[in-house]
């Protein structure tokens, strides 16, 4: 995607530009810096020409994070819409997203990560708001090593106990079976994106290829602590009823799970989703620090 970086800075007239340090399907993400703040920021462009449904979800988008107060969700600084041109100005992640430090993160790490994520998807369901993209792409780390989703640009909300869809959207390899059937979603499906997301880092596979079908069972790897893969298995199950009954149980589950397996102090996420620092040493299970390992 091409952009007018003289539109973007008279659009944005208190902030610098810097480099592009990001690109999605409908637009890129620029460096940026807060002139009167002395602040850091990322700034998420899109171009709505061609694409209203994408501009629509920038819009949708800002205001979720705009009113979201949870540690491990990205914040939302600011939003600016010009003619076609959409821009999201949020907190920067100097750390980079979680694929790019896939291949470094340890057992311990990626149950960190999961009860991260999943305390996230907590608070966010209790919002009404389904993620509906959760995957590596979308999990970003601060320069502390703090693990935040982001990117809900294509977030759902909730209508009672689920959400009705028009369209099959999503990325195939974290779409639970419903969500590729163009059912009915619910809590259970972002659940399904993020195991998904917790065999590929427990394995280093994924839990199955092509996309899951509605009667496809997955496989029980081998190397992985059993407590730990049968909570991941749990929220693997092609039928959603049948995954743990909401992000915060899932979250319970593998906090237990995990601190049994590496026989670290457990720390059960609180009911309001948010996580607790511990005292143990390398990535905390249930803290906000989920640093990957570094080489």
């Amino acid at each position: 995607m091409m952009i007018d970086r003289a539109r973007v800075a008279a659009a944005l007239p208190g902030y610098e530009l810097g480099d592009q340090i990001g690109a999605g399907a409908f637009g890129l993400v620029l460096a940026g810096w807060h002139r009167n703040l002395h602040r850091d920021v990322a700034i998420k462009v899109l171009s709505a020409r061609g694409h209203d449904r994408a501009a629509a979800g920038s819009a949708i988008e800002a205001r979720l994070l705009a009113r979201f107060d949870h540690p491990h969700i990205i914040r939302v600084h600011d939003y600016v819409a010009a003619d076609d041109l959409h821009l999201i100005v949020t907190e920067m992640m100097a750390g980079g997203t979680l694929t790019s430090h896939q291949a470094d993160i340890t057992q311990q790490g990626a149950c960190a990560i999961g009860l991260a994520v999943a305390c996230a998807l907590s608070y966010a369901h209790s919002q009404g708001v389904l993620h509906r993209d959760i995957k590596p792409d979308n999990m970003l780390f601060d320069t502390a090593g703090l693990l935040k989703v982001a990117d809900f640009g294509i977030a759902k909300l909730l209508d009672g106990a689920a959400a009705t869809v028009n369209t099959v959207i999503g990325t195939p390899l974290f779409m639970a079976p419903e969500q590729v059937a163009g059912a009915r979603l619910g809590p259970a499906t972002d659940l399904y994106a993020l195991a998904v997301v917790l065999y590929l880092l427990l394995t280093g596979t994924a839990p199955f290829d092509p996309a899951p079908t509605l009667d496809r069972a997955t496989p029980a790897p081998d190397g992985v602590p059993a407590p730990v893969m049968r909570i991941v298995l749990s929220a693997l199950n092609r039928k959603p009823a049948a995954r743990p009954p909401s992000a915060h149980t899932f979250a319970v589950d593998l906090a237990r799970a995990a601190a049994h397996t590496h026989r670290a102090p457990r720390q059960d996420p609180p009911q309001g989703g948010r996580t607790t620092p511990t005292s143990q040493p390398g990535p905390p299970l249930g803290g906000p620090g989920v640093a990957p390992r570094k080489k």
